[in-house]
């Protein structure tokens, strides 16, 4: 089973990609490639997020955001929209 993606907003509610197969993490302070069955983790990215899945690349930049990655769903939450 693919990864599942939530992503949080208040502008846009909750928006969901399905059959992700890597989030990468670009942050300020560091880089994270997260694939399926990674260990799980929590953090704060200040920088960029891509989201490969079936249907091509999902990309945000210049985001602050906070993340989970647990059993192969990773939760985006956005700060400010």
């Amino acid at each position: 089973m693919p990864m599942l993606v939530k992503i949080f907003t208040l502008k846009n509610g909750l928006e969901t990609i399905e059959d992700v197969t890597a989030v990468r993490i670009l942050s300020k302070d560091y880089n994270l490639l997260i694939l399926k069955d990674y260990v799980a983790n929590i953090g704060k990215i200040e920088g960029a997020i891509e989201i490969e899945h079936d249907g091509g690349t999902t990309r945000m930049e210049d985001i602050v955001a906070y993340y989970l990655c647990n059993e192969n769903v990773f939760n985006l939450m956005l700060e400010g929209e």
